[in-house]
């Protein structure tokens, strides 16, 4: 006889954990699987606003026009529309 579990009582003992420390297991087990948003979003917040200043250069460069403004409310928009697009 040995001292190890069957696979049939190793599943059972995972079905009757509590959720939270399912969830847990599934964290250390698949730890890629958790996406920190805020990191993402911040990364984007710099990437938007590298990208808004890339384009005001290249307008002036090309078309010789005063580039528009670079604003907080329109780098969070372009930013949250990426996010949305990379998470949905």
């Amino acid at each position: 006889m040995t001292d190890h579990p069957s696979l049939e009582e190793f599943t059972q003992a995972l079905e009757e954990l509590p959720p939270e420390f399912k969830a847990q297991l599934t964290r250390v087990l698949h730890p890629g699987a958790e996406i920190d948003t805020l990191t993402v979003k911040f990364d984007l917040v710099k990437f938007v606003t590298e990208l808004q200043k890339h384009n005001q250069a290249a307008e002036w460069e090309i078309n010789k026009l005063k580039p528009r403004k670079i604003d907080v409310e329109g780098i969070i928009k372009d930013s949250q529309k990426l996010f949305d697009f990379i998470v949905g």
